[in-house]
């Protein structure tokens, strides 16, 4: 081998020397990586494992109840409220669209679920502020959240307020960053189409209130309800119940997806067809109102009813309100202008106002004595001057006329006082009174509106029991003659609304069958028609023969030879009728009273009725002032509706 050769050996084998020496480095620092990377995942894997067991052992509960209250939120679709239609399906209410202010109370809860006060107090305030006149009915917002939470602690969306004004809208907008958790939604709201007319039958909506909640089974805290009249009666018809959709949410209730399943679908409220018609309803409040203005009274009611069915055609009253008001927001002093205003507004007189009937009564003391056989048409008692009670007290007729001898279709014609006072003297007012209850005197007339006053009985039993209660200045002592004597003619401690006025002239009109006096007339939707049936209050419980008698002195009163009523006597079909001057207030220095309430009612066509009707004015003067407005809503009632 040559030295060259051998050179070439050594230098080959040192570089496979220092190739393998470089090698080895490699190797060891190779395996230190591992052993770091190892012990890194290692230690995520513990760490991994410790969270999980951290969860599942020593947070399990907790968070699985979070896990369950966060991870959806069910929220309601409200339904749309039934439309009101008139006999004739013209509309009286629509549905319009609003904005509604919601609060989310998310942003007031810790992650731990606790309420922080002070944060809700303050920004409660703002919105308050800025709601200003908005209607939140009787609940602050503040109560209203404690209180909904007390009950349902899960709750986080709770409604506060509804149709709000445009100037609100663009204020709580202004106020966006101070204002945590206020939503402003698209919502639904009702309008009164004619408003002052119909106000007292229709009522008004507004938000659910707690006593609401408590009081009714189907509602939530989200819901506007009925507040009073027809939309208060059938609130649970027209309500509809509302759809729910589940959306996903976080911890702190915010919505982190905008999929949302639908869990349930809203069901719209049915639609109401009332017995009211629109036009002569309009008309009789433009009579009433022209009617009290140009009587000086201080307010007024007229009802006209079906004689055979019951069905309330018109039923309006003078003052009336604007509803939208209270569903749309109104000012405390327009509140106090409505609540307190003259002729008390806010007062459905037609159910309510409770007022002695004056000589109206008449038509039922007649038709009692006559069923009694106290009287028939052959007896005669005198009308005279100078006529008096045992006692010596006097008693006279209406402005002391005198019209001597009389039977009875006489003493209807004319209204005799003294007839019917001799009538009772020789009766018993106690044999009276089981005939005052049968024709609805002291009682609900079962109308479908709420507020209804029952009126109240004549009877020696009621006034000592009034003498002992409500009425202290009274005698606890039923005098036979005075006291009975001011009965039978309508005064005394007698009183009834118009509503039981006009249904007891149905009842004489129609033979003797007192109706329940009723508003609705059938409900729709939801693929179904219910037609009300509504059952009779009484029948059956005088003899149509004394009714015939009396019928035929109350169209002697329009069209007799010594006729009293004469604003009827030619009206455009042939009315009978019998008016009413209730006395109260001042007296003069003779002892008369000074202030009259003005009544009639009556029915129409006399020979095959199809209405009664009741005109009242309160504080009216002479009872014919409200015959007129009686003439003017039956020659309309002529010239308009098919009977």
């Amino acid at each position: 081998m040559t030295n060259k050769n051998l050179a070439k050996k050594i230098i080959k084998r040192e570089e496979e020397i220092n190739g393998s020496g470089d090698s080895v480095d490699n190797d060891i620092a190779l395996r230190w990586n591992l052993i770091v990377v190892f012990a890194g995942f290692s230690f995520l894997i513990l760490f991994l494992f410790y969270s999980v067991f951290d969860l599942q052992v020593f947070q399990g509960d907790s968070m699985y109840a979070r896990s369950q209250r966060n991870q959806i939120n069910i929220i309601d679709v409200p339904s749309r409220r039934g439309i009101i239609f008139d006999r004739n399906g013209e509309k009286l209410v629509e549905n319009v669209a609003s904005v509604d202010c919601y609060l989310d109370l998310s942003p007031f809860f810790d992650e731990d679920g606790f309420l922080n006060d002070e944060k809700l107090s303050e920004n409660v305030e703002i919105l308050e502020k800025v709601l200003d006149e908005e209607a939140i009915e009787s609940d602050s917002i503040l109560e209203r959240i404690y209180i909904i939470l007390e009950k349902e602690p899960e709750t986080r969306r709770i409604l506060v307020a509804s149709d709000l004004k445009n100037d609100v809208v663009i204020d709580i907008k202004a106020l966006d960053e101070d204002l945590l958790g206020v939503d402003l939604e698209e919502g639904i709201t009702r309008n009164y189409i004619y408003k002052d007319p119909f106000a007292h039958i229709l009522g008004y909506t507004s938000i659910v209130t707690v006593e609401d909640i408590e009081r009714l089974d189907y509602v939530g805290f989200n819901d506007i309800v009925g507040r009073v009249g027809i939309e208060r009666y059938y609130d649970e018809h027209l309500i509809g119940e509302k759809g729910k959709i589940a959306v996903e949410v976080d911890a702190f209730g915010r919505v982190v997806s905008k999929s949302e399943a639908l869990l349930k679908d809203a069901i719209h409220g049915r639609s109401l067809h009332i017995t009211i018609d629109l036009d002569a309803q309009k008309e009789a409040y433009n009579i009433l109102t022209e009617g009290v203005k140009e009587y000086g009274a201080t307010s007024g009611s007229i009802v006209v009813q079906d004689v055979n069915t019951g069905e309330i055609i018109v039923m309006t009253n003078f003052p009336s309100y604007d509803n939208n008001l209270f569903v749309r927001g109104i000012t405390q002093e327009k509140f106090e202008e409505i609540l307190h205003g003259e002729g008390n507004p806010i007062t459905n007189k037609a159910i309510d106002a409770q007022i002695p009937p004056g000589s109206m009564f008449k038509t039922i003391v007649a038709s009692a004595g006559l069923d009694a056989g106290v009287i028939n048409t052959e007896t005669i008692y005198v009308s005279r001057a100078g006529y008096s009670f045992s006692s010596g007290v006097p008693f006279q007729e209406f402005q002391n006329n005198v019209y001597g001898p009389l039977n009875i279709v006489d003493a209807l014609m004319l209204s005799s006082n003294i007839y019917f006072c001799e009538m009772i003297r020789n009766w018993d007012m106690n044999k009276l009174a089981p005939y005052l209850e049968e024709f609805g005197i002291g009682q609900y007339t079962g109308i479908d509106i709420p507020g209804e006053g029952p009126g109240r009985l004549p009877s020696p039993e009621n006034k000592v029991k009034l003498a002992k209660t409500t009425s202290p200045w009274l005698e606890p002592y039923w005098y036979p003659e005075g006291d009975s004597c001011n009965a039978v003619i309508g005064q005394g401690i007698v009183t009834t609304t118009p509503l039981q006025a006009v249904n007891w002239i149905s009842a004489i009109a129609n033979g003797g069958t007192l109706h329940i006096p009723h508003l609705a007339k059938k409900l729709v939707g939801n693929g179904e028609e219910v037609v009300f049936d509504f059952e009779k209050k009484n029948e059956n419980f005088i003899k149509e023969e004394a009714l015939e008698i009396v019928r035929e002195g109350m169209r002697a009163s329009v069209a007799g030879p010594r006729r009293v009523i004469v604003p009827l006597t030619d009206a455009k079909t042939e009315v009978a009728a019998k008016t009413g001057t209730a006395e109260f207030g001042r007296v003069d220095e003779d002892g008369r009273y000074m202030d009259t309430h003005a009544w009639v009612n009556g029915f129409f066509p006399y020979e095959e009725p199809k209405y009664s009707f009741v005109v009242f004015l309160e504080d009216g003067s002479a009872s014919n002032n409200a015959a007129q407005l009686a003439r003017e809503m039956v020659d309309w009632f002529v010239e308009n509706i098919d009977f």
